[in-house]
């Protein structure tokens, strides 16, 4: 059974590394969500630091940004897409494909660790903490944004009230991801819930933008929408529509600064 499981984790990690790379050409126009995510987390990092490991780097997106905070840098992806697009755009850079719950650093070699939007693909999210903080440095930082339950609303549930299902990944609840970082050791803990909205004119944009980020991948694979379906998801999302004449698309996201004792 152990066998098993490792063989459906490894395809759904390989499902994921092809997902984004084919999103990598799209992302840069349709991240929004990952630059305001971005500007709240970097306001967590420290001024100057040593070494900073950017896990989940996409195409480079904050690169400039950490590179303005540290001596040396290294950006990270499963998606050998997104690394092919950031090493045209930082060519002097260092950049390394690998799987973000088995980063291959030595124990207490990174000064760093900032995840945008990333752990939400982990498959054991304290595994992947506590492995984080072993390659993590005396009072080093990681800080890392993810996306919680109650996202993706009101789109999520016209999707459920017409397909049967909302058509996303199953999100942590802010309540189980503070029980989950409790149960951290050997760091002090931050950890705040922050909402925003994106407004869009039209549900298909709003699904062009959620393609272009790679947000729309499911590990279980639904049915293509119907034009039906989605004529119906288009008709019910209406009644969101606010006074100035956008849909909302909300998003609860979680922000998380860990210091290494």
């Amino acid at each position: 059974m152990r066998a098993i499981q490792e063989v459906l984790k490894q395809q759904h990690k390989v499902a994921i590394a092809s997902h984004f790379s084919r999103a990598a050409q799209s992302y840069e126009h349709h991240n929004l969500l990952q630059r305001w995510c971005a500007a709240r987390l970097i306001e967590w990092l420290p001024a100057a630091t040593g070494l900073t490991a950017d896990i989940g780097c996409g195409p480079a997106v904050n690169t400039e940004a950490l590179l303005a905070r540290t001596k040396h840098y290294i950006g990270i992806d499963i998606a050998s897409g997104m690394l092919a697009k950031a090493q045209r755009n930082y060519p002097n850079q260092s950049w390394l494909r690998a799987d973000l719950e088995a980063l291959p650093f030595a124990a207490a070699s990174i000064n760093t660790l900032y995840a945008n939007l990333a752990v939400q693909w982990a498959d054991d999210l304290t595994a992947t903490l506590n492995h984080w903080l072993s390659v993590l440095r005396p009072s080093g930082t990681v800080v890392i944004s993810t996306i919680l339950a109650g996202s993706l609303t009101p789109l999520a549930d016209c999707f459920q009230q017409y397909t049967g299902a909302p058509r996303h990944n199953h999100f942590y609840s802010a309540s189980t991801l503070q029980q989950i970082l409790s149960n951290v050791s050997g760091a002090t803990v931050q950890f705040e819930v922050e909402q925003i909205t994106i407004p869009y004119l039209t549900v298909r944009a709003m699904l062009y933008d959620l393609k272009g980020i790679g947000a729309n991948y499911q590990q279980q694979r639904q049915q293509p929408l119907t034009r039906s379906q989605l004529a119906c998801v288009e008709a019910a999302m209406e009644s969101h529509r606010d006074r100035t004449g956008n849909l909302p698309l909300h998003w609860v996201v979680g922000f998380i600064k860990l210091t290494k004792d």
